[in-house]
């Protein structure tokens, strides 16, 4: 037996003493599916009773990382040596131990067999270098919002959640990223891996909504996901996003821990909106009920697993009237590693079904591998396949028929390198897409400008899940153009292109959704998430026959259609005002809609007479007031005249929204028997003080005495009589 085989056998004696049979259950699990560190620790997550504080552990062996306590999942993450699980199981509070739900890394692109965006390619060929996400911008109307509104994404953080940025630096040094990019860690700070395409998404948020703040978080397990959310919120971020998938804990639950734990975060932040990738599960996804026939009317041979069980399975499912699945793994000429899940419909609690899973290559009654249910602690049993590029036959079995009926969900994930002979929709698997409120996206081939195509590998739904009660969720919310260019050159990311130089799948059409989110956000920070949301959907480009549907959701997203859903300004009509004396009008009744927070701009035909400007009572110009636009829709309106002028304007009052959309009223104003202009002041030495009209009758006066005087003197006759 090699040599963690007799490492684990050793531990799992230690721990059936210690713990108990399930705690050595759960260790088996554990070592198989845990990550290892130089010294030989294991991954581990320490469940705990969530009416208790979180428990100590260090002395049990543990090197927490980090803590979470939402919803109902609590849990301890860190390192400790296989040796130690047994003393960890045994602490007071604990309820389980299990290797951390990791992301699930893509593999590299160029691996797969697809040739997309030949239009996009030509014009790369012909020497032109095309914008990052151009065909973003444009088929989302994006660039034409901006145009229009003037609103760029300014004011709004975005924070993405992805695989790695370590070409960062590079990028920003080339003006395809802004230098604020703010890079924040999450709780177990892990260290930075080579990867870029958390920078590809950083890339295509920026060409949207180029004026947005941009924050990263690069989680490497379920733990580390939900810190980030928790990091990236604290950073500002009000638009999230995510292309990181995780095997949820509860594929057939729509409130598992670790959905809960999300939807309570995004409860305790009400103004986040989070916008998750659907997935590139298309054609690697099976759900259906369990409908068995006997292994002994088929070519199967004896199964049973482990094959020491003692129990045999004398019944398999059928896929479309087959025995078996055939399952194609295409990784060219390497391996592909991926993980293989079966989940099925017992009540929390209440496991009682036994089914296990088995694989061959095709043609062979030569088992390659299998896993049961047998000792599962929840209604799911998963690994992790590593297998070269062919095809293989899976078989779900079961030691007798009683099952029939239940219903299951099987999935490959691999990220485009599987696929399974007979699949159905439904392939939303990882947590976060099971929260209420969280945008799912698809992916539409965008790389023709024109995007109206799902991709054949974007997850479809509806997403079923069957407790708390059974219920179909929307899924996908919306799609997204991929087949996006992005700048990888000289970055980790380059791999990741497909062969026409673009990047596709799902996790290249969600930033282009959340920046278009994030350009709405820009031109009305108030708008609530459901209002965001609400004007995504609305305002999406129909491609399915009716919207939402499974395929397309409600439709492509649509930056200018989104808008257009909002109720732009409205004023009331304005009456003709005058005005005697320089005095301000009576107060008139205005009242206004809209959305979002709105203002005003004045036009008059007559700035010698009314400036134009809004301003506050009493001062030249038009006011309203106090909080109208704000506070208030139903307002009063004011004109005061320049002093000392008189005549008549003709004004026009326009409200003014976020997205600069603007209706406008008008009025004449007239202004009679102008107050005579303010007497100058002060005395008259120094040539700068004023006189009084008493003063000028005096002077005038003594000048004509003078005058008088000087004639007499000059021998001029005079009146003696």
């Amino acid at each position: 037996m090699p040599e963690r085989g007799l490492r684990l056998a050793a531990l799992l004696a230690a721990a059936s003493v210690a713990a108990g049979r399930a705690a050595a259950a759960d260790f088996t699990a554990l070592l198989a599916a845990s990550h290892t560190d130089a010294a030989g620790r294991l991954q581990v997550d320490v469940h705990f009773d969530c009416a208790l504080a979180p428990p100590a552990l260090s002395a049990a062996g543990l090197a927490a990382a980090s803590t979470l306590k939402a919803g109902t999942l609590c849990v301890v993450e860190g390192w400790a040596l296989p040796a130690a699980l047994p003393q960890l199981a045994a602490v007071a509070g604990v309820t389980r131990l299990s290797a951390p739900s990791y992301v699930h890394r893509a593999p590299p692109r160029t691996l797969l067999p697809m040739l997309h965006g030949l239009a996009h390619a030509a014009v790369q060929k012909s020497g032109a270098t095309p914008a990052i996400d151009q065909y973003g911008v444009s088929i989302q109307h994006a660039g034409a919002f901006v145009t229009q509104t003037g609103s760029n994404g300014a004011g709004v953080t975005v924070g993405v959640q992805s695989s790695g940025v370590y070409s960062l630096n590079l990028i920003e040094a080339r003006g395809e990223l802004p230098a604020s990019v703010r890079v924040v860690q999450p709780a177990s700070n892990p260290p930075p891996i080579l990867a870029d395409e958390g920078t590809a998404l950083l890339e295509e948020v920026h060409a949207i909504a180029p004026g947005a703040s941009l924050v990263y978080c690069g989680p490497s397990t379920f733990v580390d996901y939900t810190s980030c959310l928790t990091q990236l919120i604290d950073a500002g971020a009000t638009i999230l996003l995510d292309d990181t998938g995780f095997t949820s804990d509860g594929v057939m639950s729509e409130d598992n821990d670790q959905s809960s734990a999300v939807a309570q975060i995004l409860t305790q932040n009400p103004a986040v909106m989070l916008f998750s990738a659907a997935g590139n599960n298309g054609g690697t996804y099976w759900e259906g009920p369990y409908a068995p026939v006997s292994v002994a009317t088929t070519t199967l041979p004896a199964l049973s697993c482990p094959a020491s069980s003692g129990t045999p399975d004398a019944y398999v499912a059928t896929f479309g009237g087959n025995a078996n699945q055939t399952l194609t793994v295409s990784a060219g000429n390497g391996y592909a590693s991926f993980p293989l899940l079966l989940a099925w419909a017992d009540p929390p609690g209440q496991l009682t079904s036994r089914f296990d899973v088995f694989w061959f290559a095709a043609g062979s009654t030569t088992m390659l591998g299998c896993f049961s249910s047998a000792n599962a602690v929840s209604d799911q049993a998963e690994q992790t396949l590593t297998l070269p590029s062919g095809s293989y036959t899976v078989v779900v079995a079961s030691p007798d028929a009683t099952t029939a009926g239940k219903f299951l969900k099987l999935w490959a994930g691999g990220d485009g390198l599987t696929g399974f002979a007979v699949a159905t929709s439904g392939g939303l698997v990882s947590p976060q897409h099971m929260v209420p409120g969280v945008v799912t996206v698809g992916a539409v081939n965008g790389s023709d400008g024109i995007g109206d195509a799902i991709e054949s590998f974007s997850s479809t739904g509806p997403l079923q899940v069957e407790f708390p009660a059974p219920a179909l969720l929307q899924a996908p919310t919306l799609v997204a153009p991929d087949g996006i260019n992005v700048d990888a050159a000289g970055t980790y990311f380059a791999a990741e292109l497909f062969p026409d130089g673009n990047f596709y799948g799902t996790s290249a059409a969600v930033p282009n959704a959340a920046a278009v989110a994030a350009l709405l956000r820009g031109a009305f920070p108030t708008l609530s998430v459901a209002e965001v949301t609400s004007a995504l959907t609305r305002g999406a480009t129909v491609l399915g026959a009716a919207a939402p549907d499974g395929v397309f959701g409600y439709g492509r997203v649509d930056a200018l259609g989104a808008l257009n859903t909002l109720p732009g300004p409205t004023i009331s009509p304005l009456i003709d005002a005058s005005s005697t004396g320089s005095a301000s009008t009576t107060p008139q009744a205005l009242n206004i809609s809209g959305t979002g927070t709105l203002h005003f701009t004045v036009s008059s035909s007559n700035t010698a007479l009314v400036p134009n400007a809004i301003v506050n009572t009493g001062t030249p110009g038009v006011s309203v007031s106090s909080g109208c636009g704000t506070s208030t829709l139903a307002c009063t309106l004011t004109v005061t005249p320049v002093t000392g002028q008189a005549g008549m304007a003709t004004l026009t009052v326009s409200v003014v929204d976020g997205a600069n959309r603007s209706a406008p009223a008008t009025m004449t104003f007239t202004a009679t028997d102008p107050a005579p202009a303010p007497a100058p002041t002060g005395g008259g030495h120094g040539g700068g003080g004023g006189v009084q009209d008493w003063a000028l009758l005096g002077i005038g006066a003594l000048l004509a005495w003078s005058r008088s005087r000087a004639m007499g003197s000059r021998g001029l006759p005079t009146d003696r009589s």
